[in-house]
């Protein structure tokens, strides 16, 4: 081979290997085919017959009150908005994995508390004190 040869071909292997680890090693087929397999949703005949788009798909509960992160049961964590039984189990999981909260952004270290969830909750959650979270 070549040395042009052989640059060529280092060049075009490495540019896949970035491309392959750009991407984590997942990557799908792109269909030409609407999402749903294509189904055909039928016009409504009258605006009324529109589902409401700004309708609420859950009722959502107004909370008072401060959830204090170190000492909250399961059942109380479970009070949070978004946070149902497998997220309060982790949340204690890693209490006791690494001891208590030092602060209540630590709550992003847990595994399904990204930016946008722990700002959704920081207005009710606390490291000390008592837990005072209810439903109004």
């Amino acid at each position: 081979m070549t040395r042009s040869k052989l640059t060529h071909w280092l060049t075009s292997f490495g540019a896949i290997a970035l491309l392959l680890a750009a991407m984590g090693g997942t990557w799908s087929v792109a269909s030409a085919a609407p999402p749903g397999g294509g189904a055909v949703v039928p016009l409504a005949a009258h605006a009324d017959d529109l589902p409401d788009a700004r309708a609420p798909k859950t009722s959502r509960k107004e909370l008072t009150g401060k959830l204090n992160l170190n000492t909250a049961t399961e059942d109380q964590l479970m009070l949070l908005p978004s946070v149902g039984p497998a997220k309060a189990d982790r949340i204690v999981a890693w209490r006791k994995k690494n001891g208590v909260f030092k602060r209540t952004a630590d709550l992003r270290r847990v595994k399904g508390f990204g930016y946008k969830t722990f700002k959704r909750l920081e207005p009710f959650l606390d490291i000390k004190g008592d837990t005072t979270l209810a439903a109004k």
